[in-house]
């Protein structure tokens, strides 16, 4: 399995293709997800990028964090493997006495 990317400060202005593009010339991408608002379909400044390899990954951070796309510097790092969150029982808001 490969590693996820977490690619941040993207400009608004900036498109899947234009991060394909720069993370094309490093290779061993397999997807590449901008992060748009649900609502307005604006794209969030964030991207999630999946590697091929740790190895593919690790060149990627190299060349491709501090490079400017379109005005702005942008931030690579490994993405946080996030474990799916416990449920909490935030109880019941009939017992509440008021």
């Amino acid at each position: 399995m490969g590693k996820r990317l977490y690619v941040s400060n993207i400009s608004f202005k900036a498109t899947e293709e234009d991060l394909k593009t720069l993370f094309a010339k490093v290779g061993g991408v397999v997807s590449l997800n901008l992060v748009t608002d649900a609502r307005t379909g604006k794209t969030k400044g964030i991207a999630f990028v999946e590697m091929a390899s740790d190895e593919a990954a690790q060149q990627a951070i190299e060349a491709v964090n501090a490079t400017l796309l379109l005005g702005r510097p942008l931030s690579v790092s490994e993405a946080n493997t996030q474990q799916p969150r416990e449920r909490r029982d935030l109880g019941v808001a009939s017992d509440r006495k008021g």
